[in-house]
């Protein structure tokens, strides 16, 4: 146990100092709401589950990683079938033989010197078997510098039992200007079995309160305030045809920030990876490594002697991208209207996309290289890259090299046509 304290001390004095709940009101209580699951680990700190807000009909949800296991594996989730108060119960459930301490701070200073204070709870136990412990709470004393200075258990839970009250009367010491008092439910050197806790509260007196309709919620904390949305900026003058797309692009938030400038200029190759990655991370909601690792054609090991750029890296892993001939990527080169179907083909692809689409008519169809022709013809029919003359039927101008403005404006009609 000494040990366990040990490891405890620190992390908990900093989460109490930021985090802990208020107890300015002598009854308080906190129950549980919503369902938060979490695997722990031996030797894990792990979110508490307990929220210093409350809402209503109450809430615990997690606020910071500031609790111990020790000597095994543990579950601890919300659990809403066995409920004493509000919507859920905390479950502890024994994987292996294990220690679990979940812990919840209260901020220095907000317990009044020398006077007595009862930390009660409900605790429901299933087969909980323990040779020396079981489920309990302990209220834990120290000096905001970590100085240990004692703890209070309440009785041992085992065996089954229906929701059984326990709990740690203490007073608290006048000697400490600063003192951190930190409340705990703990399963301890359990070898089987489960624990639920439910209807947390700490009243002043030593004696606990049954009825807890008569007990003050904790106060939720101040609410900051929404800040005002953002107005996407320019950095410089786009052409009057793609201005209003760009700037829903920005709005969007698909536009890396060295790509929203110089416009009219050719985009490079790098670029158009930059923009093509940040587009598949807002579409599927994912960040890059999870898309690559989901992704069933995706190559495993890619490299080019010229770029170590990560989007780069990302885009020809999952076949997006290819180097040059030499085995280089290229990164400054500029691409064209047809290398830029492609991609933009292909990213459409990762994304789950059906990428076939009947011929298309163009008047210039004799440049357009053949490996182009099924990218081209899909992103045009879906309204992605349209033709560049108003002939029937149009030129596509397939060797034609591609500007930062096309290729957001594009970019920003494939993230919304998939």
């Amino acid at each position: 146990m000494k040990k366990v304290i040990s490891l405890i001390l620190v992390l908990t004095m900093a989460f109490s100092l930021v985090c802990g709940f208020s107890v300015s009101a002598t009854k308080n209580y906190l129950t549980v709401d919503e369902e938060t699951v979490s695997a722990i680990t031996q030797g894990a700190y792990i979110p508490s589950f307990i929220e210093k807000g409350y809402t209503e009909i109450g809430a615990w949800a997690p606020y910071s990683d500031n609790s111990f296991l020790s000597d095994g594996t543990a579950a601890i989730c919300t659990d809403p079938d066995y409920v004493k108060y509000g919507k859920a119960s905390l479950q502890t459930k024994v994987v292996e033989k294990d220690t679990s301490m979940i812990c919840l701070p209260i901020a220095p200073g907000t317990l009044e010197k020398l006077k007595v204070y009862t930390f009660q709870a409900y605790v429901k136990t299933n087969k909980l078997m323990s040779a020396t412990c079981g489920a309990y709470i302990q209220i834990m004393l120290y000096t905001d510098e970590g100085q240990y200075i004692t703890h209070y258990n309440s009785e041992f839970v085992v065996g089954t039992k229906d929701w059984y009250l326990v709990t740690v009367t203490f007073e608290v010491p006048a000697e400490y200007d600063n003192l951190v008092v930190t409340p705990f439910v703990i399963i301890q050197s359990c070898m089987k079995g489960e624990a639920w806790f439910d209807g947390l509260a700490i009243v002043e007196g030593d004696q606990p309160v049954a009825d807890y309709a008569s007990l003050a919620p904790i106060e939720a904390p101040s609410a900051e305030p929404t800040p005002a949305p953002v107005a996407p900026t320019l950095n410089g003058e786009p052409s009057a045809w793609a201005k209003e797309e760009i700037l829903k692009a920005l709005e969007a938030d698909l536009v890396p920030e060295h790509v929203n400038s110089n416009y009219t200029t050719d985009i490079t190759r790098s670029d158009f990876c930059d923009l093509i990655i940040k587009m598949i991370e807002k579409k599927s909601g994912k960040a890059i490594a999870d898309v690559i690792a989901g992704y069933a054609d995706a190559k495993a090991d890619v490299s080019f002697p010229d770029t170590d750029s990560a989007n780069v890296i990302a885009a020809a892993k999952l076949g997006i991208v290819n180097g040059r001939s030499s085995g280089a990527f290229d990164p400054t080169a500029n691409i064209t209207r047809q290398e830029a179907a492609k991609m933009l083909a292909l990213a459409a692809k990762v994304l789950g996309a059906d990428i076939t689409a009947s011929e298309v008519a163009f008047a210039d169809a004799d440049d357009i290289y053949a490996w182009a022709k099924e990218f081209i013809y899909y992103v045009n029919t879906i309204g992605v890259m349209n033709g560049t003359s108003t002939t029937t039927p149009p030129n596509f101008s397939p060797l034609r090299t591609y500007t930062r403005e096309q290729s957001i404006l594009t970019v920003y009609r494939l993230f919304n046509a998939l």
